[in-house]
């Protein structure tokens, strides 16, 4: 079981790690003579590697553009296909099954910022469209988050953590949406939803070479997502608690400046 479990986590690992070794080669060709991206060049501080790998992400993703266009896909059906991909992810974390989960995440990441491109290379970015991508997304954390608790539902503290770690995510993502429809925004914390999607995705991919070495030290491995979950329940938190007071400061300053 465990041999079939590393497998999983090595042969996409070894996949991936070759498309990107390979595509990084080929693009280091294609640099010099590519026209720069304006979304980039608005987007990223002009430091060579900031816009270097932000033009190499935008090349490598030209094809999957064109093949969604091509088949007439929008960029709602993307992000409901992320939708969907979350979904399964988060079964298989309710089976245990880490490393396959970890994957499937990956692939949810992924549709998840291809439509927004999708919308601007077809002049398809629409109030709506933002909605139900800031909508699915909360959807699809929520699912894999509530997943993982689900699992663990045996282990009191590590049930609590994956609660606290869902609670604090959503706050959150809520606290900034909330600002912004008051008129003030901000990104400040530690715990965004990106940070959060890449530790959970790490920690999953990489949970069966964990396993190995802490039984071999006879150290329950569920340690590594005992450790995870409190991280995160607490980053999440903390991250909400700060979105929170500096909203409401600017709030109130703004209050008062008008008075």
């Amino acid at each position: 079981m465990l041999e079939n479990k590393i497998f999983i986590s090595l042969l996409p690992l070894i996949i991936a790690n070759g498309i990107l070794v390979l595509s990084l080669i080929v693009f280091a060709f294609v640099y010099p003579h590519r026209k720069r991206t304006q979304e980039v060049t608005d987007k990223i501080h002009p430091s060579f590697i900031g816009v270097y790998l932000m033009e190499y992400w935008y090349w490598f993703t030209t094809p999957f553009m064109r093949l969604f266009m091509a088949l007439g896909l929008t960029p709602n059906m993307l992000t409901g296909f992320s939708l969907i991909i979350a979904l399964f992810s988060g079964y298989f974390y309710f089976e245990g099954n880490f490393a396959l989960a970890g994957w499937i995440l990956g692939f949810n990441g992924l549709f998840d910022t291809l439509d927004g491109r999708l919308a601007r290379i077809t002049n398809q970015v629409t109030k709506e469209g933002a909605f139900f991508d800031s909508c699915s997304d909360r959807y699809a954390e929520g699912i894999v988050l509530m997943c993982i608790a689900l699992y663990f539902r045996n282990n009191l503290l590590m049930l609590a953590a994956a609660i606290l770690a869902l609670v604090g995510s959503e706050i959150v993502s809520y606290a900034k949406a909330r600002g912004e429809s008051v008129g003030v925004t901000t990104k400040r914390g530690l715990m965004q939803r990106t940070e959060r999607g890449v530790i959970i995705g790490l920690v999953s991919v990489f949970y069966p070479f964990l396993e190995v070495i802490l039984l071999s030290y006879h150290i329950n491995p569920e340690v590594v997502w005992l450790v995870t979950l409190i991280l995160m329940a607490v980053l999440t938190n903390y991250t909400a608690a700060v979105r929170i007071v500096v909203i409401f400061n600017d709030l109130r300053r703004l209050k008062n400046q008008n008075e």
